[in-house]
């Protein structure tokens, strides 16, 4: 985000200096070229101050004095100077070319015409464009002759275009102040916009607590003030949801034991009326399913308040165990459970939660599975982490289900069993860890439940990982 705000920033940096600057080179080429020829309309209004002396005579000739003024101005000025009498012959010539006839040059002809002229003409003889600039020599109101600078049009070019390269080199210098100058106010604007939405992500993760920046002034700091506003408030509805939750929760439980207590006395009370057992018994089912419904809310309840604190989890030692404990149960319906992966493997999760997680999926596992199949479960560390699958030969689940599974109170049959939360404890104490959860297709042909819990960063850390029993 810095780099693409700092080149949007030196872009239009560059765009203002293109739009200012073409037509400033123009107008700057323009300039220097009326420069250069004003200037030699100068020079040669000078040279012709010089020039009547010797133009003055009825019958001109050279002169060594003029021939050393238009000598020396040639050489430090690189122009071709020629001076013609009344009749356009030269008397003096920086190429050495006295008495040659000029009357057949247009810019000579305009001269002894009284007209000072300037322009560009071809020259067949140098093969380039010249400048040239053709003034009278007057003493008084009578012409006596003509002075004529010529100059190669290549020189004047090279002059304009050596200040229209200094206007290029400012230029340019000015789009790199400007980069340095984008490049620090866009880490100064993305740093904080970076905290901001640091500050948001740790929210989304599920740090309530965490705040944006507030300093710096201007609008990002009124960003940050609002973020922060609506942080409170959303910490504020978040913590009285999970407290209500867990408070009704606990609530409910004293008057459901009463009421099955009282359901109980009835039942002994009374006559043996098989009808009225049946309702009595279904009652007593109804208070069951609820009262197991109150207890996976106050368990998801107090997933979600917790401080999210990891400790090093050998996952494999805890399956072990849970296995164990479950095997009895499996052995009354005929099922068997493996466990795949008995090495260490050491992770990193909330206390309590691999063994939830385990217990979940395996009672899952029992309720779906045909008598004589096997259950598999399987620990293996991979560079993302440790990874913990259960395998099972049962019904399965379509894809569409597998993605609900872990919403709340979401079941997978409408016979009543269940509450609907197991999952969603299972995907809360993972996250609260750091880790994942999801269910894909078997290769026994059932479902399989996974979990990936983040790996222990240090070694030593591993060796030192707490005993699981409990």
């Amino acid at each position: 985000m810095r780099w693409r705000l700092a080149a949007v920033l030196v872009g239009f940096t560059a765009l203002v200096l293109l739009v200012q600057n073409i037509p400033l080179a123009s107008y700057l080429r323009t300039v220097e070229r009326n420069s250069i020829i004003t200037a030699l309309q100068r020079d040669a209004f000078t040279i012709a101050g010089f020039s009547v002396a010797a133009l003055a005579v009825p019958a001109p000739t050279p002169q060594a004095s003029l021939e050393k003024v238009v000598d020396d101005y040639s050489k430090k000025n690189g122009a071709r100077v020629v001076v013609v009498d009344k009749q356009g012959i030269a008397i003096a010539s920086s190429e050495g070319r006295d008495g040659e006839d000029y009357n057949n040059r247009p810019e000579i002809k305009a001269a002894l015409d009284a007209t000072a002229v300037s322009g560009t003409r071809p020259s067949q003889k140098l093969g380039e464009d010249l400048i040239y600039v053709a003034v009278p020599v007057r003493a008084g109101d009578k012409i006596l002759g003509a002075v004529r600078l010529t100059f190669p049009q290549s020189e004047v070019d090279a002059t304009v275009n050596g200040r229209v390269r200094g206007l290029g080199i400012a230029a340019l210098i000015t789009l790199m102040s400007a980069a340095v100058i984008a490049f620090f106010l866009a880490s100064t604007i993305t740093r904080r916009i970076r905290r901001l939405r640091d500050a948001a992500e740790k929210i989304a993760e599920g740090d309530m607590d965490a705040r944006a920046d507030v300093s710096g002034g201007g609008e990002i700091e009124e960003l940050a003030e609002s973020f922060n506003t609506m942080a409170d408030r959303v910490q504020a509805v978040v913590e009285s949801q999970r407290g209500f939750a867990g408070d009704a929760s606990h609530q409910l439980r004293t008057p459901l034991t009463a009421l099955r207590l009282r359901l109980d006395r009835a039942a002994d009370l009374m006559d043996v009326d098989e009808p009225a057992m049946d309702q009595v018994d279904a009652a007593r089912d109804e208070i069951d399913r609820l009262q197991r419904l109150i207890d996976g809310l106050l368990v998801l309840a107090r997933a979600d308040n917790q401080d999210h604190e990891t400790v090093p989890v050998d996952v494999s030692a805890v399956a072990a165990e849970r296995i164990e404990d479950w095997q009895a149960l499996a052995g009354e319906r005929d099922v068997s459970i493996e466990l795949m992966g008995r090495g260490m493997a050491v992770a990193l999760a909330v206390p309590g939660a691999v063994e939830q997680i385990v217990d979940n999926y395996v009672d899952n596992a029992l309720e779906v599975v045909p008598e004589g199949s096997r259950i598999l479960v399987t620990v293996r560390t991979e560079p993302s982490g440790v990874v913990l699958t259960v395998d099972d030969q049962g019904p399965g689940l379509a894809p569409e289900s597998r993605d609900r599974a872990f919403d709340r109170f979401w079941r997978g049959s409408q016979d009543g069993s269940g509450s609907g939360l197991g999952l969603a404890i299972v995907a809360s104490l993972a996250h609260a860890g750091g880790g994942t959860v999801w269910l894909e297709e078997s290769p026994q042909g059932g479902l399989r439940a996974a979990a990936r819990f983040r790996t222990q960063p240090s070694t030593a850390a591993a060796r030192e990982a707490p005993s699981h029993r409990r």
